[in-house]
């Protein structure tokens, strides 16, 4: 559980909701195995369409910017919640 160390404490200050917090946890479990990875920032982007708002899941894309020897990368992960139940499915790394 080495890797919840490294949320940034900022994203749990910012009065996320239980989903959004979810949802950054288990996206941040899925990002490479690299010790020197380092988590700068994360965000959740809703999922601002109809559908979502007539459904009880939960649906939203998470990003995480993190540094690795210098270099900077955004990685995209779609979370679907229902319940206790999270999804998280990688969309890939800008």
């Amino acid at each position: 559980m080495m890797w919840i160390a490294l949320l940034p404490t900022c994203a749990l200050a910012q009065g996320l909701s239980v989903d959004d917090r979810a949802c950054i946890t288990a996206a941040a479990a899925k990002l490479p195995q690299v010790a020197a990875l380092k988590i700068e920032q994360t965000r959740v982007v809703p999922d601002a369409s109809a559908e979502q708002q007539k459904s009880k899941l939960y649906h939203v894309k998470v990003e995480i910017d993190t540094t690795l020897a210098g270099q900077t990368s955004t990685y995209v992960f779609n979370c679907i919640r229902q319940g206790s139940a999270t999804i998280i499915q990688p969309l890939g790394m800008r």
